[in-house]
């Protein structure tokens, strides 16, 4: 289970909108200096909030401090469909098109175009999977 604090945000009786901050891992390690990825987290100045609703039969209070959770397996699911999917796309479609098409273009404009169905066909395919209950968070205890 992958655990994480949450602010309560609204609350409904039965439903809560809580808001988790986006972790770093930037902020305590010793190469931050000189990371290009630690440089790129400062251009956007803020840090991610990610909102979340939760069924819940606990009651709760706007402002709390919650523990949510999420099943490993979910995640590494959709990590894998958001992240292999596309990838697969695009190698399965450049061999594709280099036996289909003579030209570097149309070759390029298919591979494209190939990989930009992908991620439209994993959007609406996460849509009707975060209705499933395996891919909603939980609320695990109140912390504050």
């Amino acid at each position: 289970m992958i655990k994480e604090s949450a602010v309560v945000i609204d609350y409904q009786p039965g439903v809560a909108t809580v808001k988790c901050q986006s972790q770093s891992a930037c902020g305590s390690c010793t190469a931050k200096s000189v990371c290009g990825t630690s440089a790129l987290s400062e251009l956007t100045g803020e840090p991610g909030e990610h909102i979340f609703i939760l069924e819940t039969i606990t009651p709760l209070k706007i402002g709390q401090t919650i523990e949510i959770g999420l099943e490993e397996r979910s995640l590494l699911f959709s990590a894998l469909l958001l992240y292999f999917l596309p990838l697969l796309t695009i190698l399965v479609t450049a061999f594709i098109g280099e036996k289909l098409f003579q030209h570097e273009l149309i070759n390029a404009i298919f591979i494209f175009f190939c990989t930009a169905v992908s991620f439209v066909a994993v959007r609406y395919y996460a849509k009707n999977i975060q209705k499933k209950s395996a891919f909603k968070p939980i609320l695990l205890r109140i912390l504050v």
